[in-house]
C-alpha cells in the first residue's frame, strides 16, 4: 500500500478487512467501557476522507457509527477526534461529518496538521493541566512509516485505560531497512536499535522475524497484552500489520474475538490474493481445538491452576480467546477426568470454571 496522491480512491480488500476489525472491536469496546466511564476518547490519526470511490466508509464513519448506530444506548460523554493533514482530504471529510446528526453526549474536532503534533500537543495540555486523560482508543493508521515515533505511542500508554492499533508498513520498513540514510527514522519509529539487526539479512523470514518482533518487544514494555495481525497483499507478500496494544485483559480478548471474524483459522492474517468474496464456504472454519489442548496439558500438566490465571495464560499467550477453552476443553476434560476441578462452591455447576475454581490437570 504505497503512498496515495488521490482525494479519494478505491478500497482495497485488506483495507475492508482491516476496517471490520475496528468495527468488530468498536462494536464490543464502546459498551464496555460506557458501564464505568462517564467520558471516553476515540481518536483517529490519520482520518483520510472518510469514504472511498466506491461509497464505502472510511475510519470516521465507521468510529461515530459504531457510537450512534449502536444498540445499547451510550450513556458517556464521547469525544471524538479525527486528524488528517492533507487540506483536500480534511475538507473533503468536514463535509461528510456535517451530514451526521449526533446525540448531546457525542461531539467531535476535526483538525488538519500532523498526528505528531496533534497528538503531543493534547497530551502536554493535560499534563500541565494536572488531568488525567479519559479512556482513549487510537487508531493510527498511516501510509507510510515515518510519522509515528515510538516516543509518541510510549506517551500515550502512560496513561491509564489508553489503547492503540497501529498499522505498522512492514513492507516499506523491510524494502529501505538498509538505507543509511534512514537510520534516524528506523531508531525513533522503534525506540530501540534492534531492528538493525536485520540488515545484511537475506533471508525474508529472518528479515520478517527480527522487524516483527523487535517492534513486539517494544510494545511489550508499555502494554500488558500485544497482538498482531498480518495483511498481505495481491502476491500473497507481507504489507503491513496491525499491531493492538492495551494493558486491559479484556480489551485484548475482545480485541483478538474481532480478528478471529476476519481470520476463522486463528492465523491472524489476511491476503487480498486469496481473498474471494463471492465464493461459497462448504465448510465453517473452527479453531484447532486438539492444539490448544495440547498447549493447555504441556503448560499445566501435574500442576494447579485457578480458573483466573488459567485465562489469564490463554488470553495474554496463546492466539485463542476464553471462548474457546471452557466448554470445549475444559468440559470434556473433566468429563473424561483429565483434570479435577476443585471449588469453594458447592454450587459450582459441572462445566462451569469460574475465576476462584482451581484446576488439577493430570
Amino acid at each position: 500500500m504505497g503512498k496515495i496522491n488521490e482525494t479519494i480512491w478505491d478500497i482495497e480488500p485488506h483495507t475492508e478487512a482491516k476496517h471490520t476489525i475496528l468495527r468488530k472491536y468498536l462494536d464490543a469496546w464502546i459498551p464496555i467501557i460506557s458501564q464505568w466511564a462517564p467520558q471516553f476518547n476515540i481518536i483517529d490519526g490519520f482520518a483520510g476522507p472518510g469514504e472511498y470511490k466506491g461509497k464505502q466508509e472510511g475510519s470516521p464513519i465507521i468510529v461515530i457509527k459504531s457510537i450512534i448506530g449502536h444498540r445499547v444506548k451510550i450513556k458517556s460523554k464521547v469525544k471524538l477526534l479525527f486528524i488528517e493533514n492533507d487540506p483536500e482530504r480534511f475538507e473533503f471529510l468536514k463535509s461528510k461529518l456535517n451530514n451526521i446528526p449526533l446525540p448531546p453526549n457525542v461531539e467531535y474536532g476535526c483538525e488538519c496538521n500532523d498526528f505528531v503534533v496533534v497528538m503531543n500537543g493534547h497530551l502536554d495540555n493535560i499534563a500541565n493541566s494536572h488531568t488525567k486523560l479519559a479512556p482513549t482508543f487510537v487508531f493510527i493508521d498511516p501510509f507510510g512509516f515515518k510519522d509515528i515515533p515510538f516516543s509518541l505511542i510510549s506517551k500515550i500508554m502512560n496513561n491509564d485505560s489508553c489503547e492503540v492499533l497501529i498499522t505498522f508498513m512492514y513492507e516499506e520498513v523491510n524494502r529501505f531497512v538498509d538505507d543509511p540514510r534512514l537510520e534516524n527514522t528506523y531508531n525513533q519509529l522503534y525506540g530501540t536499535e534492534e531492528w538493525k539487526n536485520a540488515r545484511g539479512l537475506n533471508d525474508p523470514k529472518e528479515r520478517f522475524e527480527v522487524l516483527h518482533n523487535a517492534y513486539m518487544k517494544q510494545l511489550r514494555t508499555i502494554a500488558k497484552y500485544v497482538r498482531s495481525f498480518k495483511m498481505k497483499n495481491k502476491s500473497n507478500k507481507y504489507d503491513y500489520f496491525l499491531f493492538f496494544a492495551t494493558k486491559n485483559q479484556l480489551g485484548m480478548e475482545r480485541m483478538k474475538e474481532a480478528m478471529w471474524k476476519v481470520d476463522p483459522k486463528g492465523a491472524y492474517e489476511f491476503s487480498d490474493a486469496t481473498h474471494n468474496p463471492f465464493q461459497t464456504q462448504l465448510f465453517e472454519q473452527t479453531p484447532n481445538y486438539a492444539q490448544l489442548k495440547k498447549i493447555l496439558v504441556s503448560k499445566f500438566k501435574g500442576k494447579k491452576v485457578s480458573g483466573e490465571d488459567l485465562k489469564e495464560f490463554v488470553i495474554a499467550e496463546t492466539i485463542f480467546t476464553a471462548n474457546h477453552y471452557k466448554t470445549t476443553i475444559l468440559k470434556p476434560m473433566e468429563e473424561k477426568k483429565e483434570i479435577r476441578v476443585l471449588s469453594k462452591n458447592p454450587k459450582r455447576r459441572f462445566g462451569t470454571y469460574p475465576d476462584d475454581v482451581e484446576i488439577e490437570f493430570f
